[in-house]
């Protein structure tokens, strides 16, 4: 009996043994794999603004928060606006680089997430993946403030409107570069709160593949889309239309307001042609439209 406890103890001493000697391995492997990761994103997206200082202080009017976990969003508060995105990761934060990007375990063993501030005050929320088995879509979950609505643009980027008409910011037009730092095919789609992320990679882009939603403060260039109903609703209020842009930044405040009346003047023509308007952005001049959003 003693030599059968006597034997037990040593075989749970010598696995208590193991344990510690493979933990401090394994912790290193994570701490390699996130230093190896950070530099993959860092050579695509470059460290020039990036925020590598602390976050307690504003940055152009904004306040930028980055997660100490996956499930936690990164928050940019300018004013009255509030916009959250949440990374597709999970898990506690595994390395801050030196310039701040921060890295996270992606949902899939074969993805990798991050999270930078940038010196604009906005943020960057990316992904790797790390090879060609990696799933080819990524999901953020988008918190806006009350009231706010999002458009998205012809180039592919969001514009995410206040409730009472004016320009908070958006997405940029999304990007993707593969490890010889060639541009890869990708897409976002918006349901409800969630904007998926979409890579095409061809047979032959060169994995690792790194992919970032953007969040800007202010105009993204673009093409804002209108539906019939907002159609009308430009069509009838000239004013409505000088309120929507005049929170842009000079000098594409002034060009919304001075380009008023003729957005309405074309939503009356397109209103009246069974068509919506569209308006670049940030020359807001504005164009018949149909199909798509034109509903």
């Amino acid at each position: 009996m003693r030599r059968r406890a006597i034997a037990g103890f040593s075989t749970l001493a010598g696995a208590a043994a193991l344990t510690a000697t493979l933990a401090p391995a394994a912790a290193a492997d994570t701490n390699h794999s996130a230093s190896r990761a950070a530099t993959v994103i860092e050579k695509a997206t470059g460290t020039a603004n990036l925020r590598s200082t602390a976050l307690d202080s504003p940055v152009n009017g904004a306040q930028v928060t980055l997660p100490a976990r996956g499930d936690e969003p990164i928050t940019a508060t300018k004013g009255d606006a509030t916009v959250s995105l949440t990374l597709p990761a999970t898990g506690a934060k595994q390395q801050s680089s030196t310039n701040d990007t921060n890295i996270f375990a992606g949902n899939d063993a074969s993805v990798t997430a991050a999270a930078q501030a940038t010196t604009d005050g906005g943020f960057r929320a990316l992904f790797t993946l790390n090879d060609a088995n990696a799933p080819r879509q990524q999901s953020f979950r988008l918190t806006l403030s009350t009231g706010a609505t999002v458009r998205q643009t012809a180039e592919g980027g969001l514009i995410v409107f206040n409730a009472d008409g004016t320009i908070i910011g958006g997405l940029e037009t999304p990007w993707a570069k593969d490890a010889n730092g060639n541009a890869v095919p990708t897409t976002y789609t918006v349901d409800g709160d969630t904007v998926t992320q979409t890579v095409t990679p061809n047979a032959d882009t060169a994995f690792p593949v790194v992919a970032d939603p953007k969040w800007t403060w202010g105009i993204i260039s673009g093409t804002v889309y209108f539906n019939k109903k907002e159609t009308s609703h430009l069509a009838a209020n000239a004013g409505f239309v000088a309120v929507l842009f005049a929170a842009a930044p000079p000098p594409f405040d002034a060009y919304g307001i001075l380009n008023a009346a003729n957005i309405s003047r074309v939503a009356w023509n397109a209103g009246s042609d069974h068509k919506c308007v569209e308006v670049k952005v940030p020359t807001f001049l504005p164009y018949e439209y149909s199909g798509g959003y034109c509903k």
